[in-house]
């Protein structure tokens, strides 16, 4: 089970069972994988970074000029994601999340679902109902489903979103 409150501070503190949060310290090498090798991993860079322009020559042209901004705030925000996983002992079972960090934390999540949704050929909000059950037992899916979940306690504890999960959702 995961929980995430906001302190009085206002940071958050993500608390779960150490097996699960221990998942985040992958985030970081993952990501910066696909950012430093796009040709290996074409698909997920796309996810990563959004063709702007379906002209080929003003598309070149845009990553030309902003391309290794693009990147720089990509890893930017991978970099912020690690300095906070890597500041808690994995074993501890929390993970805090200084306020002014919080969004580049989330961020960052929502990468790692955009990559794997992409790996996994998700097109539609209604993917799990398009999965037959071998499908569904791919870890990239249980992987999936426990970072959403994640990002979804932790918005809860903003204040600003009021959705409850079930315990199952998290599974």
């Amino acid at each position: 089970m995961l929980s995430a409150h906001r302190n009085a501070d206002g940071s958050f503190y993500l608390v779960g069972h150490p097996g699960l949060l221990k998942i985040l310290w992958t985030i970081p090498e993952t990501l910066r994988s696909i950012i430093h090798d796009p040709i290996s991993n074409a698909a997920a860079t796309i996810r990563l970074f959004p063709i702007s322009y379906t002209d080929p020559a003003a598309q070149a042209e845009h990553t030309r000029l902003l391309g290794d901004d693009l990147k720089h705030r990509q890893l930017g925000k991978v970099a912020i994601f690690e300095e906070i996983v890597c500041s808690c002992n994995p074993d501890s079972g929390k993970i805090q999340i200084p306020e002014i960090r919080f969004d580049p934390f989330l961020a960052v999540l929502t990468d790692l679902r955009l990559v794997l949704a992409e790996e996994l050929g998700i097109e539609s909000d209604d993917w799990e109902n398009l999965l037959d059950e071998e499908e569904l037992e791919d870890p990239r899916v249980h992987l999936l489903n426990l970072i959403g979940g994640i990002q979804q306690l932790l918005l809860e504890a903003t204040g600003m979103v009021d959705v409850d999960l079930h315990p199952d959702d998290l599974k």
